[in-house]
């Protein structure tokens, strides 16, 4: 995969400037990558917090096969985490399913979401947001949560440069798992960053809500629970990390 890579300052979803691209007949690799977004994306339609002089990037994407497609978000967490850790040295988990933490804190976020036109044409617009700079004014309901990648403050002079090297990076890893449909390796590589597996959690899907302790990630990236009926595997929903008393430790 071709990375073409195409950088605003400001947008008001990568998402959504990218959906128009595809839907003019952009290439798979076209990226969109904005260090601010007005209206960022969340999972279930929540907004994605998104301050000025972070990453947020959206990738085209158009996979041939089923399941290359399912394994979409375990390929973007393992290739972000990767990509960090050669940029800045920092060693990051990830919490299932989206989540890139840092010490028991988000830095950042995945979203995978297919897409498709009146003309037949479709697509996956895979979306990630990496906070790299320290923030100062993060909302009060984000703050015991949220971090940085470098605790730095924001240098307005490197911005873009910065922004587009990770971004590139995060490509280029990523393109080394989808290209070759690498999914046991990428699978493989998600275990040993994956900060919830041993841990108890609580899981919430619609109206389902229970705590549980990770036993295990399946070979499709899925979460294998032990819950009072036996080991479950779900491969939807979100989890909360409960009685966290010492960070993440991530393997790789």
């Amino acid at each position: 995969m071709q990375a073409d890579i195409r950088y605003y300052d400001e947008v008001d979803s990568t998402n959504t400037v990218l959906m128009k691209l595809a839907d003019e007949g952009a290439a798979e690799g076209t990226c969109v990558v904005a260090s601010y977004q007005s209206n960022g994306q969340g999972r279930s339609g929540r907004t994605f917090y998104s301050p000025s002089g972070n990453l947020y990037m959206s990738l085209l994407l158009r996979p041939d096969n089923e399941k290359l497609l399912q394994m979409i978000t375990v390929i973007a967490g393992v290739a972000a985490v990767e990509a960090i850790k050669e940029s800045y040295g920092v060693k990051c988990g990830i919490k299932w399913v989206n989540d890139i933490f840092l010490k028991d804190r988000k830095a950042g976020g995945i979203i995978a979401k297919a897409c498709g036109n009146t003309t037949g044409d479709r697509y996956v617009v895979l979306g990630i947001g990496i906070n790299i700079y320290e923030d100062s004014d993060v909302p009060d309901e984000i703050k015991d949560v949220y971090t940085s990648i470098t605790g730095r403050r924001k240098d307005k002079e490197c911005v873009k440069s910065d922004l587009t090297k990770l971004a590139r990076k995060i490509t280029e890893r990523f393109s080394h798992y989808y290209d070759r449909c690498l999914l046991k390796e990428a699978v493989d590589e998600y275990r040993k960053m994956s900060c919830v597996i041993g841990k108890t959690v609580e899981y919430i899907s619609g109206p389902e809500l229970f705590t549980a302790k990770v036993c295990a990630i399946s070979d499709d990236g899925g979460l294998i629970l032990e819950t009072k009926a036996g080991q479950r595997t779900f491969r939807d929903g979100e989890i909360r990390i409960r009685q966290v008393s010492q960070p993440c430790e991530i393997k790789h």
